[in-house]
């Protein structure tokens, strides 16, 4: 029971990012980093500007979203500033635009709406 119940808040979670993040753009089917060298570089930690959620990218493609209850894995590409994920469990990928200008990590909604993350 309890294992079926993390299963749903899972899942739950899961829809919750992909309605907060509705998909945009085209497919990635690039490397996981950006292929310029001076471009700014999603590796590492963000956090959320307006709460406890956590994004980690790998230099390896793969990374982490921590929930504070839960964390969910994935891996991800990056491609003329769209951001792909795929979460573990998934076959879609939830693709997103997003802008790097320094330490902040802003991820457009297909609605235009800006969600910011802090390099930690």
């Amino acid at each position: 029971m309890k294992k079926n119940l993390t299963r749903a808040i899972a899942l739950v979670c899961v829809l919750m990012v992909a309605l907060c993040f509705a998909a945009c753009g085209k497919k990635a089917d690039a490397p996981a980093a950006d292929t310029k060298s001076d471009a700014p570089s999603i590796v590492g930690t963000w956090k959320y500007e307006g709460g406890n959620y956590i994004y980690t990218f790998n230099a390896d493609g793969t990374g982490t979203y921590d929930l504070g209850s839960s964390k969910m894995e994935f891996t991800y590409t990056t491609t003329d500033k769209v951001l792909s994920i795929t979460y573990t469990g998934n076959t879609s990928p939830m693709e997103l635009e997003y802008i790097l200008d320094g330490n902040t990590l802003n991820v457009k909604d297909s609605f235009g709406n800006d969600t910011i993350y802090k390099k930690q």
